[in-house]
């Protein structure tokens, strides 16, 4: 099918740089790209004279899958989502835990409130694998899903309706969604709803086991603290009866209160690691963070000890008698501050402890939802129809490509033998 140069590129292009010098192409890359050009219009009119040939066997290919996809698609049993709406959990435990943390500094009451789990919590109690067991067992899902004939058929049921539920956070409104789907409209809402109650079991559970912890700790902590103080004022008094030293110079006064409040501070820093350490773990970033307090607080102590703060005398400094009296009023000092900081902590405690734990707050209960949320049978249909009329035309020029190559082959390997 050659057709004449000048009806096939203009005279003034130039392929590959070379010519005659007048801006006309080489005569042998001209026909070279002609060729090329014929071969590829020539294998365009092949592909589409098999399509023509084979037409009725590729439409009637293509209608016979879009009636089966049809006829299967009818066979998939509709799923119907239903979903319930969680509200994000309050921070902290009202206006009474708010007023027994004030008198503490920001970060210590940041710390001790037990703020900041907020979802996390929710969605690590929902996704448990205890919490997906009580579901399957509520709803003999082995049997509703049909997999009593598996190897690990209470496995496999949980792991169905791993697939099944979503629980999903919202996080511009605040909100978590639990939603779950089942070929039953009514069993997919009274799951969705038996996953809050579970939620709020578990929730209310954990809340109170570590209100009671706390509450044993701090109250250890302050019965110790009232003992050490006793202590303390009997050894002043029989320190004052030997010596008959009552009061210390002032510049003994200024390092006497800074211990105190250094050695307070430690005792605060090791009150609040602890309650975090019992709560939490020692591999909580909150823990570690606790633990260097105390490491500094402990190193400030260290300092005032050896009279390298604020200008201040050390302990060693001081007459044998006024040492011992620094002593001993250093730790009135010291349980008294511990006192005043842990009396408000426990009580707040033990509050907590007596009061109901608070409920997860549900924002929209599940109902039977009216509509499916699957399959998508038309996207099934077209998809399916599609893929077979795709693949019947490459069946169709795979045929006759292997058709019109297989006598040259043939004759080459007859040749060769």
């Amino acid at each position: 099918m050659a057709r004449p140069i000048a009806q096939d590129r203009p005279e003034h292009a130039d392929l590959d740089g070379a010519g005659d010098g007048a801006g006309l192409p080489a005569p042998d890359v001209t026909r070279e790209y002609l060729a090329a050009a014929d071969r590829s219009q020539d294998r365009l009119w092949w592909a589409g004279s098999v399509l023509y040939r084979r037409r009725w066997w590729i439409i009637g290919a293509t209608v016979l899958a879009a009636i089966a996809s049809v006829f299967l698609s009818l066979q998939i049993p509709n799923q119907y989502r239903a979903e319930t709406r969680v509200l994000m959990p309050e921070d902290g435990g009202g206006g009474l835990v708010a007023s027994a943390l004030s008198s503490i500094s920001p970060t210590a009451a940041a710390l001790l409130s037990g703020g900041g789990g907020g979802f996390t919590r929710y969605m690590a109690i929902l996704s448990s694998p205890s919490t997906m067991a009580s579901v399957v067992e509520r709803f003999d899902l082995v049997d509703r899903y049909d997999l009593a004939e598996e190897e690990h058929p209470f496995d496999e049921a949980v792991r169905e309706l791993a697939e099944r539920a979503e629980f999903e956070v919202a996080l511009d409104f605040d909100y978590l969604g639990i939603s779950v789907a089942d070929e039953d409209p009514e069993v997919a809402a009274q799951i969705a709803n038996y996953f809050v109650e579970r939620l709020n079991e578990r929730n209310i559970e954990f809340q109170s086991s570590n209100a009671a912890g706390n509450r044993a700790f701090l109250e250890r902590r302050l019965d110790q603290a009232n003992a050490d103080l006793d202590s303390a004022q009997a050894e002043l008094q029989a320190l004052q009866e030997r010596s008959g030293v009552v009061e210390p110079t002032a510049q003994a006064e200024a390092l006497f209160s800074a211990l105190a409040t250094a050695q307070a501070g430690v005792a605060t820093a090791e009150v609040q690691y602890q309650s975090l350490l019992s709560q939490y773990g020692p591999e909580n970033p909150d823990v570690q963070a606790a633990q260097a307090a105390v490491q500094a607080a402990r190193g400030q102590v260290n300092r005032l000890r050896g009279g390298a703060e604020a200008g201040l005398p050390g302990l060693g400094g001081l007459p044998r008698v006024q040492r011992q009296y620094a002593e001993v009023l250093q730790d009135l000092e010291i349980q008294r501050a511990i006192i005043e900081t842990v009396q408000p902590l426990y009580e707040q405690a033990a509050l907590q402890e007596q009061r109901e734990a608070d409920a997860v707050q549900v924002l929209d209960p599940a109902t039977p939802p009216s509509r499916k949320a699957a399959p998508r049978r038309s996207l099934l249909v077209i998809g399916a129809t599609l893929s077979v009329a795709l693949l019947a035309v490459v069946l169709a020029l795979s045929v006759a490509w292997i058709r019109q190559r297989l006598p040259a082959v043939l004759a080459r390997l007859e040749a060769g033998a």
